[in-house]
């Protein structure tokens, strides 16, 4: 249950949507060696996702170019 908690403060951290509040009770009951991974995963899954949907994007005008 922990590591989904680190998820939705990384998350929450890439948007900048976090209360003052939930931001201190989050950092009070986590283990903080794990947020630096959890975070660079998460960074590294939405640059994937990003750089897969720019790839598709691009390589379905590319058969257009002809046209």
């Amino acid at each position: 249950m922990e590591i989904l908690r680190l998820v939705r403060i990384v998350l929450s951290a890439f948007f900048g949507v976090r209360k003052r509040a939930s931001h201190e009770a989050d950092f009070a009951n986590i283990n903080i060696v794990a947020l630096p991974f959890v975070a660079v995963f998460l960074a590294a899954c939405v640059g994937g996702c990003i750089f897969g949907f720019v790839h598709l994007i691009a390589h379905s005008t590319s058969a257009m170019q002809g046209f």
